[in-house]
């Protein structure tokens, strides 16, 4: 037998089946090993329930099957009393001993100490292998473990092989000790670890034989990936008909933990100390981990003193230690412990605690709202009071909490009390902060039905006017403000409050004269305002001098508002998104990029989630400027999502023509025509020029590619019309212009085609240093003119990839249509586009050139990014790779979106089609796969 040299090797968290394909393969090999010497130790750790009892079964199995002599035993609870007494029940079963030996036969006595021990092992009958293995060794004396030590280090004349394996549940300083001396010795050591997700999925599918619904596997992670407790939890769950299995589904009817695990747990807490039990279910009420010290304070004591309760916890196995805090085992045992207080008590807990919590403030608020909506009760007029300060403390950095907290304190109001109006004014601004508008725009429908105070009143209105306008209703959002205006001896708070609603509503209406005229009266007067209508009035002016195509005061009025912005109201107009957006627009990528990076997620760190979409819409804009139109689809889909929970809203048309945009460059017609088609409901841009226009123009480009130039004429027009006074679709768009001048040549309106050349050239030459200005107008100008230097310019000089293909197509097909002479002339740009357009993924453009190459005799091979696979690792994007590579490293949804600049939400839209083309189901067996591709 080859000597197989002992190595440590633990296994961690998410490899449980090569965890344990590890630890059989390390059992194969020492019944392999020769020793040379020292005897072969395996050292196995494991959780209660996680199969090592059953390892050593089928190890000893294995082991007599190669004809080693076994000798098994283990350490029964309370049963080490006597010196060696694991020792030499495992010895019962050799021959050699003969008092209580199963063969009967006479031999020697039984030995007393550890030498006679190791003569027993070493003068057993032939002269073969034998097998060694002693379970829960957690439980050993000091006698046994010494032992243990003495003969697996000591020289042996024959092959003793040594496999020893402990429950890591609880405390065992003695054994802890053992297992550490060992593995220094050089034993080898392992780790059984719990169920992974996806070995828990497949033992329910196992078990139950049918696929579980999201609901039951919910509850069977609360098993903490133990396999007899999973098991018990699964059969109990049977039992009691809380689960309904058809059609090779199981669904949970009811998510109560079965009666068998119940009374176990409760007969466990029986047999610990009052006291420790009291420690739990204070550490339950503090939630499913928890510090000492939190659990110290509570308990109106020092953590010091909690140490004897604490030992308790964990050798009885309901706590386990974590880095930063304690926590429960698992899930059922907190959920039980939780649910055995009564109902009262329970109440008064959380109520201790979250005034507790609310004392430190800071970051304890949030948790503190938490345990303050689960401990009060209507007309506690104290707890409600640490309840409306938690939702103003709150509402900053976390919306929908302090949304969820003022419900629920408004609930737990009556009308007829006087604190009733200023808790539905909270819940108002929390709702519509939080996104949920329409909960919002009922709420204060309903209490404006009824007297209020005047300013509540007032406020209520003003708060009315910017939820109307959120949702696209922006005619009544400006009546509504206009209302509001006419209330007279408005405080200059209110005033403010109510022209910034006017305002913002004019504004989304298209009213851009009285929108501009007020903003101009708002900064005539800057000193009488504050900072929210100041920002505000910047910011409409910006968007007015851009769209009316004066560049350059758009831009430093947007950067006013910028450094304006002092105030959370005046951020929560997010300047700075809206900066971003016209430094996209002229393809200032890299300055919009760090614009975005100095606010993170705006929307969601100054507490507007009614915002929340804008991130990711314009990150997918500059994946589009960049030429990533998977990754842009995959950020506007983000996007889409957000505003869709929200219902009509602003951001969705803007998001659509993002989407619709990258799919149409990406050949993808059907998907195109269905994010803009008519069978949508109707779209809510609320007016905005810069939406509107994104919206049309890909609507037209999107008719031309399925029916031809003809069915978009109306569209083209009315796009060519609105130049005069609408600037915005040939500044956020590069190639809006060149396609807008050749669509109308193709028409035969040639007049058309020359005011948007004119327009352009009129951009240009008032603001010479935007580079991607000027280029577009050489590029619509060299379309009009047709004139190939132009065109050659736009091809070599076009930021945006995309255009750069389409000058060049623009440059061959002018070529091409000047005569066979210039043939290769005209192939050369044609080339350069299809290489262009190939390199981009632009499947249906590379189709059309490669289709104009024929027609001058040249054909090209087709092949492009499409013919990436459909599943596999080889049909993931760049991006797709890059998410898979953070997610098998460990991290996060968020931290990978860090990493990437990318929203969580986008994280979360790479993970499903990754799952999807992986056809896996979970990060864990994503790492696999990942670190599988490596290498």
């Amino acid at each position: 037998m080859a000597t197989v040299r002992s190595r440590s090797e633990k296994t961690g968290p998410g490899r449980t089946m090569r965890g344990r394909e590890r630890a059989w393969n390390s059992v194969m090999n020492l019944m392999r090993a020769e020793p040379a010497g020292r005897s072969p130790v395996l050292l196995i750790d494991g959780e209660a329930g996680t199969g090592k009892s059953l390892l050593l079964a089928k190890a000893a199995a294995a082991a007599a099957a190669l004809g080693f002599s076994i000798a098994t035993g283990g350490v029964r609870e309370f049963a080490d009393v006597a010196p060696f007494e694991p020792l030499l029940s495992a010895l019962v079963g050799l021959a050699a001993v003969c008092d209580g030996g199963a063969s009967g036969r006479p031999g020697r006595a039984r030995p007393r100490s550890i030498e006679e021990i190791r003569s027993t092992l070493e003068g057993h009958g032939d002269e073969g292998p034998v097998w060694v293995s002693l379970d829960d060794l957690q439980r050993a004396g000091p006698a046994t473990l010494t032992a243990i030590h003495t003969l697996t280090r000591q020289p042996t004349s024959r092959p003793v092989v040594w496999l020893l394996a402990r429950c890591t549940t609880g405390r065992a300083v003695e054994a802890d000790r053992l297992f550490d001396l060992l593995e220094r010795d050089g034993a080898t050591r392992l780790t059984l670890p719990p169920f992974d997700d996806t070995t828990v999925r497949e033992v329910v599918i196992d078990t139950l034989g049918a696929v579980p619904d999201p609901d039951l596997l919910t509850l069977a992670s609360e098993a903490g990936g133990n396999p007899a407790l999973l098991i018990e939890l699964l059969s109990g769950l049977r039992d009691e008909e809380a689960i309904r299995i058809a059609d090779g589904h199981v669904r949970l009817v009811t998510p109560r933990i079965p009666v068998r695990i119940q009374s176990d747990i409760r007969h466990r807490l029986d047999r610990v100390d009052p006291a420790t039990r009291h420690l739990l279910s204070v550490g339950a009420i503090i939630g499913r981990s928890f510090s000492p010290e939190d659990a110290a304070e509570v308990l109106g004591t020092t953590p010091a003193a909690l140490l004897p309760r604490l030992d308790e916890a964990f050798s009885a196995g309901f706590l386990v230690a974590t880095p930063d805090e304690l926590a429960f085992r698992n899930g059922l045992v907190w959920r039980v412990v939780t649910d055995r207080m009564p109902a009262p008590i329970r109440r008064a807990l959380h109520r201790q605690v979250g005034d507790l919590l609310m004392e430190r403030g800071g970051s304890a608020v949030p948790a503190a709202a938490s345990h303050l909506m689960q401990g009060v009760r209507g007309g506690d007029a104290r707890a409600l009071t640490g309840l409306d300060r938690a939702v103003t403390e709150v509402l900053p950095a976390s919306p929908r909490a302090a949304a969820a907290l003022a419900a629920h304190a408004l609930r737990l109001t009556d009308s007829a009390e006087a604190a009733w109006p200023a808790r539905t004014l909270a819940a108002v601004r929390a709702l519509s902060t939080a996104g949920r508008l329409r909960e919002a725009l009922d709420l204060v429908d309903s209490a404006l039905m009824t007297p209020l105070p005047g300013d509540t009143s007032v406020r209520l209105r003003c708060l009315r006017s910017a939820i109307l306008r959120l949702t696209g209703r922006t005619a009544e959002a400006a009546t509504e403000a206009t209302t509001v205006l006419a209330v007279p001896g408005l405080s200059g708070e209110l005033h403010d409050e109510a022209e910034l609603a006017l305002l913002n509503a004019q504004a989304g209406t298209g009213d851009d004269a009285g929108a501009r005229e007020r903003a101009e009266r708002i900064m005539s007067a800057a000193d009488g305002h504050g900072d929210a209508l100041l920002t505000g009035a910047l910011i409409t002016l910006a968007l007015a001098d851009w769209d009316s195509g004066r560049l350059t005061d758009g831009l430093r009025l947007a950067r006013e508002a910028v450094h304006h912005a002092k105030s959370a109201d005046a951020r929560g107009l997010h300047p700075r998104m809206t900066l971003a957006m016209l430094l996209i627009d002229v393809r200032r990528l890299e300055e919009a990029r760090a614009v975005m990076a100095s606010t993170g997620e705006e929307p969601e760190t100054t507490g507007h989630l009614a915002w929340a979409a804008a991130p990711a819409v314009l990150r997918a804009r500059l994946h589009l400027a960049a030429g990533r139109f998977d990754d842009a689809a995959a950020e506007a889909e983000a996007g889409l999502a957000i505003t869709s929970e929200l219902g009509p809203h602003v951001l969705t048309s803007t998001t659509l023509s993002v989407l619709a945009t990258a799919r149409l460059r990406a050949g993808d017609l059907n998907a195109a025509q269905g994010y803009v088609g008519g069978d949508r409901p109707s779209l809510c841009h609320c007016g905005s020029p810069y939406a509107e226009a994104r919206l049309l123009l890909v609507r037209a480009q999107i008719m031309v590619a399925r029916e031809g130039v003809a069915a978009a004429a109306e569209t083209v027009g009315r796009l060519c019309d609105d130049l005069a006074t609408h600037r915005w679709a040939l500044i956020s768009e590069p190639t809006a212009a060149p396609w807008l001048v050749r669509t109308a040549l193709t028409l035969g309106d040639r007049a058309r085609a020359e005011r948007v050349a004119a327009a352009m050239d009129r951009l240009a030459g008032d603001h010479p240093v935007f580079a991607s200005v000027g280029v577009t107008a050489v590029h619509a100008r060299g379309l009009l003119d047709r004139d190939r230097s132009a065109l050659a310019r736009a091809a070599a000089e076009h930021a945006d990839p995309w255009a750069r293909a389409s000058a060049a197509e623009d440059l061959g097909t002018l070529i091409a249509g000047e005569g066979p002479a210039l043939r290769r002339d005209a192939v050369a740009g044609l080339d350069m586009a299809l290489t262009a357009y190939t390199d981009l993924g632009a499947a249906r453009d590379a189709a059309r050139v490669r289709r104009r190459l024929r027609r001058l005799g040249i054909r090209r091979r087709h092949w492009s990014q499409a013919d990436r696979p459909v599943s596999g690792w080889a049909s993931l994007t760049d991006t797709e790779r890059s998410v898979s590579e953070l997610v098998a490293q460990g991290l996060t949804n968020r931290q990978v979106a860090d990493q990437l600049f990318m929203s969580v939400h986008t994280v979360a839209f790479h993970l499903r089609h990754i799952f999807r083309k992986l056809e896996v189901a979970s990060r864990v067996e994503l790492a696999r796969l990942t670190m599988e591709a490596a290498t």
